[in-house]
């Protein structure tokens, strides 16, 4: 038993030495699929930052809908990208490649996951208006005004002299990217609108000033009258208290009201950020001034 364990030592001296005289060989680093990583990763988080940037301004992706799918579908692509950029990243033989692209990748999943989410629960949830009772239907004469549009220029409603019909838009205020676009499209189309005899008025509970700073960015000719007092749009039911203390806004509505005053055609949406199209308000329009006017209820 007593020349056992130097042998036993021995033995380990001989493995350990053993040990120590294989080569290292290093993994290869695999830049193709390195490459594909850092594709996938990038890919996703650009078509996630892309929805964020420009749904504001891109009809196509949604904005006018009540369910913006097309936005939603490109999140969804670019969740896969991250994920599959993950998993392609993960694969890499090289540890150190494997943490920095895997840790890239994941960080990336991360982001576009979470601010994915909150980009759709923004849109189905934060854009809801208030519940609201519109006092105004089909049929009836819209209420009458004055109100001071950007340039001081008093106007008297609610049908305009010589025009076919009047679009009246109801916007939340300045502050709203939907309305801004919404006032953007309205101008651009103004034109086709001039054409078919329909007169355009906006209407917000705006300072006149604030309405003044929105046209000059907008560069519309569009009147944006000042409701501040919410003469007016208390008489429509629409609108918008806060218990922050913040000031009270319109609830947006389209009205198109014929040369006799009476209300031929309206539009509201649980969304505030669900807006009508210019070529719809115009058939619309287009259909009223080819029809019959209406006697008010």
């Amino acid at each position: 038993m007593a020349t056992s364990e130097p042998f036993e030592h021995r033995a380990d001296d001989d493995r350990a030495i053993e040990f120590d005289e294989e080569p290292w060989v290093a993994p290869p680093f695999q830049p193709l699929r390195a490459i594909g990583a850092l594709i996938l990763t990038a890919s996703g988080f650009g078509l996630y930052e892309y929805v964020l940037v420009s749904f504001w301004s891109v009809p196509w992706m949604g904005i006018h809908d009540r369910i913006p799918w097309p936005a939603f579908a490109i999140l969804a692509v670019a969740i896969v990208l991250s994920i599959a950029g993950l998993r392609l990243a993960l694969g890499l033989d090289s540890p150190h490649a494997k943490l920095g692209f895997g840790l890239f990748a994941f960080l990336a999943c991360i982001v576009v996951g979470a601010g994915g989410g909150r980009f759709v629960s923004y849109v189905m949830r934060a854009t809801l208006n208030p519940p609201f009772a519109l006092k105004l239907a089909v049929g009836q004469r819209f209420p009458g005004f004055a109100l001071t549009d950007q340039n001081g220029s008093i106007h008297h409603g609610p049908a305009s002299s010589g025009a076919g019909a009047t679009l009246i838009y109801v916007y939340r205020g300045d502050y709203d990217p939907f309305a801004r676009f919404e006032l953007a499209e309205l101008t651009a189309h103004g034109d086709n609108f001039r054409r078919a005899g329909i007169d355009t008025l906006a209407i917000s509970t705006d300072q006149v000033e604030r309405s003044k700073m929105l046209a000059g960015f907008l560069r519309t000719g569009i009147p944006m009258l000042s409701d501040n007092s919410e003469s007016l749009v208390a008489q429509l039911g629409l609108v918008q208290h806060h218990r922050n203390g913040e000031p009270d806004n319109a609830i947006p509505a389209f009205f198109i009201v014929d040369r006799n005053g009476v209300v031929r055609w309206i539009f509201t949406s649980p969304y505030y950020r669900e807006l009508p199209r210019p070529d719809a308000l115009l058939d619309a329009a287009k259909s009223i001034i080819a029809s019959p006017p209406a006697s008010p209820q």
